[in-house]
């Protein structure tokens, strides 16, 4: 059995989806962005205020659609997603990560999913549906228990 500390037990799985959620913030294209969304998401997620950083995702998205650019929706999904689970709330999470992957194979196909996916596998794992978990987690960490 695997032990951590209740608070890395959930801030380390998203860690890496934190890193790269912020690193694709930084390489858009347009000249109009959210940027300053980001930041300050970044900021909220940081601070531990995760109900400030679920409605500033609210914004990153509702932009995208309104400006239709899908093609973003994805990764404003994981961050949303992320939000959620470091708040605990991890049916939400998990809602939010499907929302992810059905954006990411509809305006990115033939990119790869795994971070979302493997994402999606801790979550499962966090919210206690392990055998859900073993679906998107691979094979090396789908044994492996976190409490």
């Amino acid at each position: 059995m695997f032990r951590k500390n209740p608070v890395m037990k959930v801030l380390t799985p998203f860690l890496l989806i934190f890193i790269s959620f912020t690193a694709h913030a930084q390489n858009f294209s347009s000249s109009v962005e959210p940027t300053s969304l980001y930041i300050r998401a970044n900021q909220s997620l940081n601070s531990g205020d995760t109900k400030h950083a679920q409605g500033i995702f609210k914004e990153v998205i509702d932009f995208y659609k309104s400006v239709g650019r899908t093609k973003e929706l994805s990764e404003s999904y994981l961050g949303m997603a992320l939000a959620f689970a470091l708040h605990g709330n991890y049916d939400e999470s998990i809602r939010f990560h499907k929302k992810a992957l059905r954006a990411h194979h509809r305006y990115r196909c033939g990119e790869a999913d795994d971070e979302i996916r493997l994402n999606l596998g801790l979550t499962y794992q966090l919210a206690g549906k392990t055998r859900k978990a073993r679906r998107f987690l691979p094979a090396a960490t789908a044994y492996t228990r976190l409490d």
